[in-house]
C-alpha cells in the first residue's frame, strides 16, 4: 500500500487494501466516540492523549504511523519541528476528515491519512515509531502479531495499549455505551503477556510494560516492542 504522498483528507477505501464497508467502527460518530471516551466514568480520552505524549517522548524518531488514529487525539503533542511524517490509518473516513479539519494546520503536509483496516494484508509506510493504542483489541492478537511481523523492515519502534477488563465489561457503561453495541462482533480481550510472548516468537525484542488504572476498574497497558535488525 502506497500513500499519495500529499493528501487533503481521508484516501478512498476502495484505493487501498483493507477497507472493509459496513465495518462496525464505520457506524460510530466520532462525537459519540470521544463524548464516550471522555466521561468521568470512563478516563480514556484525556488518558491516552498522556500517554501518546510518554510514547513520543520515549522514541523520538522523525516519522511516526498512528494504528486508528481516530480524530487524532494526542497529535497535538507532535513537534513539527522535528517531524517530518505522521501516517494516520483508520478504518472510518470521518475520522480521517476530522482529523484533517483539526491538525491539518500545524502539521501541513506532513499529516498523510489512510483508510484501511488493520491486517496481515496491509503493509504500511517506513517509520521510525509506531503507535497502536486500543486497536489490538479490534484486529485480533494473532492477526495483529502477523501484520507486525509482516511490517518488520518498516517498524523501528511499537508502542501498543491495551485494555484489561478484569472489573467491568468490555465498553464502560454511559449514556452513548449503545452505540457500541456492534463491537461485540469484532472485539476480543487481550492478555498482555500472551501478547508479549507472541511478538517475541514474531522476533520482537520486549522494551517494557506499563500499567495506568482507569477510574471504572479497567486499566490500560501500555507494551512495547523494538524490531531485531535486519542485516
Amino acid at each position: 500500500m502506497q500513500p499519495p504522498q500529499h493528501l487533503s483528507g481521508a484516501v478512498p477505501a476502495s484505493d487501498h487494501e483493507g477497507g472493509a464497508p459496513g465495518h462496525p467502527w464505520q457506524g460510530i460518530d466520532l462525537d459519540v466516540y470521544e463524548r464516550h471516551m471522555a466521561d468521568a466514568r470512563v478516563g480514556q480520552l484525556q488518558r491516552l492523549r498522556d500517554i501518546t505524549g510518554e510514547q513520543l517522548a520515549a522514541y523520538p524518531f522523525r516519522a511516526v504511523g498512528v494504528l486508528g488514529v481516530a480524530g487524532g487525539n494526542g497529535l497535538d503533542l507532535i513537534d513539527p519541528r522535528s517531524t517530518d511524517v505522521v501516517y494516520g490509518y483508520d478504518i472510518n473516513p470521518g475520522y480521517l476528515d476530522a482529523c484533517a479539519a483539526r491538525y491539518r494546520g500545524a502539521l501541513g503536509d506532513r499529516l498523510r491519512l489512510i483508510e484501511t483496516s488493520i491486517d496481515r494484508s496491509v503493509r504500511i509506510e517506513p517509520v521510525g515509531l509506531l503507535i497502536a493504542n486500543l486497536i489490538v483489541e479490534y484486529v485480533g492478537a494473532e492477526e495483529f502479531v502477523a501484520f507486525a511481523a509482516a511490517n518488520a523492515r518498516s517498524v523501528d519502534v511499537l508502542s501498543c495499549v491495551v485494555q484489561r477488563n478484569d472489573a467491568a465489561g468490555f465498553v464502560s457503561s454511559t449514556e452513548d455505551s449503545s452505540a457500541f453495541a456492534g463491537l461485540a462482533s469484532v472485539s476480543s480481550d487481550i492478555d498482555p503477556e500472551a501478547l508479549t510472548s507472541a511478538m517475541s516468537d514474531a522476533g520482537f525484542v520486549d522494551l517494557g510494560r506499563r500499567d495506568y488504572p482507569l477510574p471504572n476498574g479497567k486499566i490500560l497497558v501500555r507494551q512495547d516492542f523494538r524490531t531485531v535488525p535486519h542485516p
